[in-house]
């Protein structure tokens, strides 16, 4: 008995704490890393991209247009050639088509260009198709309530930091040798 009174500071012990010390702030930080990661996942969740006609989009909505190979040629003297995609704000809406000041270009190749509000005109014709960027409320409420949790998370693993540090004089248990008899 006399010999298993002293196997709280038998280095084999003090070897299993720091494991299981290192295994709960490993999983912390696995559990942080995967919240960032939902957090940024989700912040752009809020928002849809409902296909639309040209007739039915309004100053200043967000869209982005899917351009025709009429389209490419079309408009290669304004934004360049083997133009994919532009994204913008509608300036101003006609029926000899829209004015969009815009924000990217995607192109073909896969690259993509970020611009800083130059206007350009885009024909009827050059559209292949149109989407509107509209507010999801439904996207925006388990957006909200996953970083809840994640805050909520955030403060209950705060709160048991201390459990785990090492700090003798925090979990009550000391790391001394036992007490004499």
């Amino acid at each position: 008995m006399e010999l298993l009174r002293g196997f709280e500071s038998f280095p084999v012990h003090r070897a299993i704490r720091a494991v299981g010390r290192t295994a709960v702030v490993t999983s912390y930080r696995f559990l942080a890393a995967a919240g960032i990661a939902s957090v940024m996942l989700s912040s752009t969740g809020c928002y849809t991209y409902p296909a639309r006609a040209a007739s039915e989009v309004n100053p200043p909505a967000l869209v982005s247009v899917d351009v025709t190979d009429a389209g490419r040629v079309g408009l290669s003297d304004q934004i360049g050639t083997e133009v994919k995609r532009i994204e913008g704000q509608v300036v101003q809406r006609s029926d000899s088509g829209l004015r969009l000041m815009v924000t990217e270009v995607s192109f073909l190749n896969g690259t993509s260009n970020k611009w800083q509000g130059q206007e350009v005109t885009i024909r009827p014709v050059d559209v292949k198709s149109l989407s509107q960027r509209t507010y999801s409320r439904q996207r925006t409420v388990l957006a909200s309530l996953a970083l809840g949790g994640l805050i909520a998370l955030t403060v209950a693993t705060k709160g048991f930091s201390n459990l785990f540090s090492g700090d003798s004089g925090s979990d009550g248990k000391g790391g001394g040798p036992p007490p004499e008899q």
